[in-house]
């Protein structure tokens, strides 16, 4: 638009395409991928900045009091999407927060919830010390699993990267 001194100010898209990590990604596909999830009534997608990472973070409601389960969702996403637009997480509600005019109220969506990983409890000192770096890395509130992928809880190329640098000075 024209500012009243006649300069251009540029508002911003008007669609849902974002940049994430260098990857252009329309938020719709990814919103449709989750509507044909099983147990899913309705998602929505956004991009999170929370603690300072960027995440795409889904939000959806269950269909007819299906009990949710993550790893079935994560493997239908990763079945119909390339890996970088799956979601590293996934909000579960029961109601969605509206705007006054009745329309989904973005801003109210809560942040998802530390995730603590679940692929097991690191068994040695070094496994413990890797843990507390991973976990410094991507700002979980606890220790992540054995087993646990690191870009499925947030991390992207550069904060590997990062974490990398970290095993490096550590040992």
């Amino acid at each position: 638009r024209f500012r009243r001194d006649g300069a251009v100010e540029y508002l911003g898209r008007s669609d849902d395409q974002i940049k994430l990590r260098g990857l252009r990604i329309e938020l719709g596909d990814i919103t449709h991928a989750l509507s044909t999830a099983p147990g899913v009534a309705r998602g929505e997608v956004l991009l999170r900045r929370d603690d300072g990472n960027p995440r795409l973070v889904a939000y959806m409601q269950a269909k007819d009091n299906a009990e949710p389960d993550e790893a079935a969702l994560r493997l239908h996403l990763a079945g119909r999407l390339p890996d970088y637009m799956v979601p590293s997480a996934f909000v579960w509600l029961e109601h969605w927060p509206l705007s006054a005019n009745g329309k989904l109220d973005r801003k109210a969506l809560p942040a998802p919830k530390a995730d603590s990983g679940s692929g097991g409890e690191p068994q040695t000192a070094t496994e413990q010390a890797l843990a507390a770096l991973f976990a410094e890395q991507l700002k979980l509130a606890a220790l992540p699993g054995r087993q646990d992928d690191f870009f499925a809880l947030g991390g992207d190329s550069l904060s590997a990267v990062h974490l990398l640098l970290a095993i490096e000075a550590r040992w």
